[in-house]
């Protein structure tokens, strides 16, 4: 077993024991951030509206839309917010080929606020709510939910502070978001509309990760992933970006699951059974058996014209499970971390 006596944090002690962060970021078909107030406890919901409240619940009911939607909580922010208004900020994976998520933001008065996040989370028009548009750009979320970790408090916030303070602009806004997931990995950002993950983050690549210029290989021990495919896309997608270079991540993109380790047969034909069951605990059940699988061959199709696409194939496997403490309040319970290998 690790050794972590002398580690007060999981993600220094994952950091130690050489986890690579690749294939942790998350995939989802939607993300909507909502401006919430702090100071936050473990869970940054608990004083909003019970209208609020009960549309998550209602949320639950529907399974599969459930399973493709991420809602996040970020804090408020003195030159972002305004009074009496909320900022919500929705990235939406496109139908085709893409490179970035599409982007909505706006700033929505308070008493509108339930019925705004009904619209969104259900896909019903927004027309009437289009006075509180902001003009989309960049954004940078920065977990600092101390309440939740303690590493993603003691290292998230450090580098929240050097991007508000070094790169934030009209261009450019840097948010503190609540856990979103990895805070073994902290201090861990999401960079959209790009879509991509981040872990590890260490101030000197700042500049390199926000400017996209300079040495993109020197990233690499950084990068969690792409959300816009899965985790073993996401590794061959780190390859061919660290070939490819910067106008990589410009280049729509497109996954196919060409093959998969079927696993045990009772595993295989519960998940085939599960992927219509329209229940959470279903949906629950099959992400845990798909952890399960060992290797996937995959393909990366990139570009718009059909004709014309370039085509990245290989088998990415499980190559080793390193054992480290997923969180910074039990550092004496360690979890198995599947690290990756591409095989062309």
């Amino acid at each position: 077993m690790n050794n972590t006596s002398s580690l007060r944090y999981c993600s220094l002690a994952s950091k130690d024991f050489g986890v690579d962060p690749i294939g942790s970021a998350i995939q989802a078909d939607r993300w909507i951030m909502i401006e919430v107030p702090r100071p936050w406890s473990k869970n940054p919901w608990e004083n909003e509206s019970t209208g609020l409240l009960n549309l998550f619940q209602s949320l639950e009911k529907h399974p599969h839309l459930w399973r493709n939607t991420r809602i996040l909580a970020i804090a408020s922010d003195k030159e972002y917010s305004q009074i009496g208004c909320r900022n919500v900020i929705c990235f939406n994976r496109p139908s085709r080929p893409f490179s970035r998520y599409d982007t909505l933001h706006f700033s929505v008065p308070l008493d509108r606020l339930t019925k705004f996040l009904e619209q969104v989370t259900f896909h019903k028009p927004l027309t009437s709510f289009s006075e509180f548009y902001q003009v989309p750009c960049r954004h940078l979320f920065v977990c600092t939910h101390t309440h939740y970790d303690l590493a993603c408090g003691r290292f998230g916030t450090p580098i929240y502070q050097a991007l508000r303070q070094n790169y934030s602009d009209q261009q450019l806004q840097v948010w503190q978001v609540a856990h979103f997931g990895g805070h073994h990995l902290a201090p861990t950002l999401i960079d959209f509309p790009q879509g991509q993950f981040w872990g590890f983050l260490e101030p000197n690549v700042l500049d390199i990760l926000i400017n996209r210029q300079g040495d993109v290989k020197q990233l690499y021990p950084y990068y969690r992933g792409w959300g816009g495919v899965s985790a073993w896309t996401q590794v061959l997608e780190r390859e061919i970006w660290m070939k490819q270079g910067w106008e990589w991540l410009k280049i729509p993109k497109q996954e196919v699951i060409k093959t998969q380790d079927g696993g045990k047969l009772r595993h295989r034909l519960l998940r085939k059974l599960l992927r219509h069951v329209p229940t959470i605990r279903a949906q629950v059940l099959l992400s845990k058996l798909e952890q399960k699988l060992s290797w996937s061959e995959i393909e990366i199709l990139a570009g718009d014209d059909q004709k014309r696409r370039q085509s990245y194939r290989a088998r990415i496997a499980v190559n080793h499970e390193i054992m480290t403490p997923l969180c910074s309040q039990a550092m004496d319970r360690q979890q198995p971390v599947k690290q990756y290998q591409v095989c062309w």
